[in-house]
């Protein structure tokens, strides 16, 4: 059973966060709180993600209590109007593979107190994932990073970037006594 963060769902369906954040305040679905996002919303987000338009918010919520009644009836696609059609199979199995892989790449990451203070880092080396990913997201050349760290495969780069966005750093408040 899926249960994303914000940011997690943002991350693995590809959709701004922003707009994760925006169908909850406005009442598109309901995660609970703190906001957890399961199967169906994902595949939502999905699927808005995958459309080259913008829907209003009641066509949003028209398409998500759709696509969950089509999880409910375990249907593979639907129809949603003359020729269109959203193949809810592909989009659940698709994004069930991602973030499988995702997940057994992130086990493979070192994360040691000794090492970068606990930051993680790829397998036998001292490069932390975190810089790799926050390069590629403020639009670096993954041929440039690749020729700077040529250990690093495709799916390195991918999921660093997709682990920046998943999670990101979180600063510690500042202690208002030591700022004055």
């Amino acid at each position: 059973m899926l249960a994303l963060t914000t940011t997690e769902a943002a991350a693995f369906t590809g959709l701004d966060e922003r707009v994760v954040r925006k169908d909850v305040e406005q009442g598109v679905l309901e995660p609970g709180s703190p906001p957890r996002f399961a199967e169906v919303a994902l595949v939502y987000f999905r699927a808005c993600a995958s459309f080259a338009f913008h829907l209003d918010v009641q066509d949003r919520k028209r398409l998500y209590a759709v696509i969950a009644d089509a999880q409910k009836r375990q249907l593979a696609r639907l129809d949603l109007g003359s020729g269109w059609s959203l193949d809810v199979s592909t989009l659940s199995a698709d994004l069930h593979a991602r973030i499988a892989r995702f997940e057994e790449w992130r086990r493979a990451l070192v994360t040691r107190d000794e090492i970068l203070g606990g930051e993680p880092v790829f397998p036998g080396t001292r490069l932390a994932v975190r810089h790799v990913g926050e390069m590629l997201l403020r639009g670096a050349d993954p041929n440039e990073v690749r020729e700077d760290y040529p250990a690093l495969t495709e799916q390195d780069m991918e999921f660093a970037r997709l682990f920046v966005a998943a999670y990101p750093r979180v600063e510690k408040p500042r202690d208002q006594a030591a700022a004055r």
